[in-house]
């Protein structure tokens, strides 16, 4: 009686892709590059495109129910949320191919590349677990904030086709003229309030420069407010990890944080803009929550 090779069923994998990320509008040629470069030999690929704010989660649940436990992320910040929240506590793993605006998660994970070598490096990537933050319940992967991050992230979002580092440092700059800093509810005055579970906002801005995303601790950077003569040189500290030796800024690491505001708050997630109902604000962490190839 002859021995039958056995044959291993191929690993369903879900391709989840947001063409109206970053700059390149190009992503329906993503399918050819899939096809061309994911070892299907391992993989079957299954390919869906977002077609509105919140789509990615929709899917992302839907797959997961089916039965898919790998998924590719193509997009930015905001798409990868989407993703990964549905992701959180279970046993799925998610790809990274960043095409957004900031890429700040990629970035920190050095998983920053063009799509053809991260199409390729999936089934060599390794599963590793990284800690996620709440603000208020609402799950954040790289980066949420209070202050001048959220309106900028707000206008950025209204700008149309307004996607690229040059477009965002152009709204960042005509914010600055006319932001006002908040207040937290003991008469204190804020410029801006990030919580970093990763280092940066995206390209290369650490904001939270000493943030490590599975070391069970969530960073808070609380810019005060500043003269005008000083916004270069934090310019400069923000790019080159020093943002937390300014004079301007108070940094902490923790796994939570509470701040009171006198008024309810525009907050931002992974640079999605969203307002709140609350003058709270409550910062958590789930440690090793998600799992993500690197």
């Amino acid at each position: 009686m002859k021995n039958t090779p056995l044959t291993l069923a191929k690993q369903p994998i879900l391709f989840v892709i947001n063409p109206n990320a970053g700059t390149d509008r190009r992503k329906e040629g993503f399918k050819d590059l899939i096809h061309k470069y994911l070892d299907t030999n391992s993989f079957d690929p299954h390919i869906v495109f977002t077609e509105r704010a919140k789509h990615a989660t929709e899917l992302t649940k839907t797959y997961y129910q089916q039965g898919i436990r790998e998924f590719v992320a193509i997009g930015g910040d905001g798409t990868i949320n989407e993703i990964g929240k549905e992701l959180v506590n279970t046993e799925a793993n998610l790809s990274l191919i960043s095409k957004g605006s900031g890429n700040g998660l990629a970035r920190h994970l050095n998983l920053y590349e063009n799509e053809i070598e991260g199409i390729k490096k999936i089934p060599a990537r390794k599963p590793h677990k990284i800690d996620v933050g709440l603000l208020n319940k609402t799950i954040f992967l790289c980066t949420a904030g209070v202050g001048f991050d959220a309106l900028c992230a707000h206008r950025f979002s209204e700008i149309p086709g307004g996607r690229g580092l040059k477009a965002y440092v152009r709204t960042a700059f005509g914010s600055y003229r006319s932001f006002k800093s908040i207040k937290l509810l003991n008469g204190q005055e804020v410029f801006s309030l990030t919580f970093g579970n990763a280092a940066q906002f995206g390209n290369n801005a650490f904001v939270t420069p000493l943030a490590e995303i599975d070391d069970g601790l969530l960073d808070c950077s609380l810019v005060k407010p500043h003269p005008w003569y000083a916004v270069a040189k934090l310019g400069q500290q923000l790019f080159t990890k020093k943002i937390d030796q300014s004079v301007y800024v108070e940094y902490q690491r923790a796994k939570s944080f509470e701040f009171d505001f006198e008024e309810p708050q525009l907050i931002h997630i992974d640079g999605e803009a969203l307002q709140q109902k609350e003058k709270h604000i409550e910062v958590n962490i789930i440690e090793k929550a998600l799992s993500i190839r690197i």
